[in-house]
């Protein structure tokens, strides 16, 4: 039985050794390689060849952007303006209508004033921002006072000799009644302001002004003029009467002068045309030498030196109706001790570099029209202020 078993064993064993053996190998795949035909070849035809032509473009450079310049701030400090009754004048050419509120009756150069306070939505901002600044005030001599500016006004005036020609400018009425029984100030200032709105130069009255009060002590009594005092000082002239060779010489050139021998000659022409007495009362040409002699003022810096000299003689009377002339007057300036002759007027009541540019300025003021002016080569055209005016005739 054990051997049948060993046997079975065996015979088994030879059977399946051999598909063990076959398990343990890696099965192989066949690998069928498929060669596609060679592509038959294609003839390509030439193409010509275009030359490359370069070209440059030439970029323009890029604009230079100058950096912005902030614009100066506009200095809006016054150089020069008129002082008188009425205050510190901004503006001698201010509408009514930068007025508001009710009228009053203010002090100014006018024989009747009417005024109303600025309204700061009308007045410039150049002029409103004067409010509360300080200014420099001069009279004929110098300096005065510093002040403070107030408030501002507008001020109409009526600058005729009398209330008649404001009432009754084109019409006939009776003037002695009218002068019995004048209006009330209400109606005076109500007619001035309604004048001054309308325009109406020729009834003698001028247009407003805007006008700001000084705040100051009496030292500031007699000021003609002021300026900002923040502004460096202005340059003043000084007149002397005090003789010198300077003038000396100046009257020398007058004695010598052919306008004055013509004067001479026209007075004793004048002198044999009117009566015994009339010549009595007019004198001989050596009276009115005497009377009225050439006289010379000298214009000083502030070292001293004569700028300019002004030179009078003689008098006039023929103002009103029948005289005669003699008065020669000039106006030179002092170059290497040469006179040198100027178209300004004599008697300036003071003269000044109020911007200091070089250039003087001149403020006058006339008895004949009462009136005050400044001449100027830089700060504007002639300002001129017509205060009341009357004839003496």
């Amino acid at each position: 039985m054990a051997r049948r078993t060993a046997e079975l064993v065996v015979g088994m064993g030879l059977l399946l050794g051999p598909l063990a053996y076959a398990l343990t190998l890696e099965p192989q795949t066949e690998v069928v390689v498929v060669q596609e035909p060679a592509p038959a070849a294609v003839e390509l035809e030439a193409v010509p060849v275009v030359p490359v032509v370069e070209t440059t473009v030439e970029v323009p450079p890029a604009p230079v952007v100058e950096p912005a310049v902030e614009p100066e701030p506009a200095d809006d400090r016054i150089a020069f303006a008129f002082v008188n009754e009425a205050g510190l004048v901004l503006s001698t050419e201010a509408p009514t209508t930068w007025g508001t509120g009710r009228l009053h009756s203010d002090a100014g150069p006018g024989s009747y004033c009417a005024s109303k306070r600025a309204d700061a939505r009308k007045v410039p901002e150049a002029m409103w921002v004067q409010r509360g600044r300080t200014f420099d005030l001069y009279g004929a001599e110098g300096k005065l006072c510093t002040a403070r500016l107030g408030e501002l006004s507008v001020l109409a005036q009526h600058d005729g000799p009398s209330l008649y020609q404001l009432f009754h400018p084109d019409e006939e009425a009776d003037w002695d009644e009218f002068e019995a029984n004048l209006p009330s100030e209400a109606k005076i200032r109500k007619r001035v302001w309604s004048l001054t709105a309308d325009d109406e130069r020729e009834h003698e009255t001028e247009a407003a002004w805007l006008v700001a009060e000084i705040v100051g002590d009496d030292s500031c009594e007699g000021a003609l003029w002021a300026r900002d005092s923040s502004l460096p000082a202005p340059a003043l002239l000084h007149p002397s009467d005090e003789p010198s060779p300077l003038t000396a010489r100046r009257i020398a050139e007058h004695e010598a002068s052919e306008e004055l021998a013509e004067t001479r000659t026209q007075y004793l022409e004048f002198l044999a045309e009117i009566d015994e007495p009339s010549r009595q009362q007019y004198g001989s040409w050596e009276k009115l030498v005497a009377d009225h002699p050439a006289t010379v003022t000298s214009w000083l810096d502030a070292d001293g030196q004569a700028r300019f000299v002004e030179l009078q003689f003689g008098y006039s009377d023929a103002i009103c109706g029948d005289g005669h002339y003699s008065f020669i007057g000039s106006f030179d300036r002092v170059e290497d001790g040469a006179f040198e002759p100027t178209d300004w007027e004599i008697e300036p009541v003071a003269i000044f570099d109020a911007d200091l540019d070089g250039e003087l300025e001149r403020l006058y003021f006339s008895d004949h029209d009462n009136s005050a002016t400044l001449r100027s080569e830089t700060l504007g055209d002639t300002w001129t202020i017509t205060q009341v005016w009357s004839c003496p005739c």
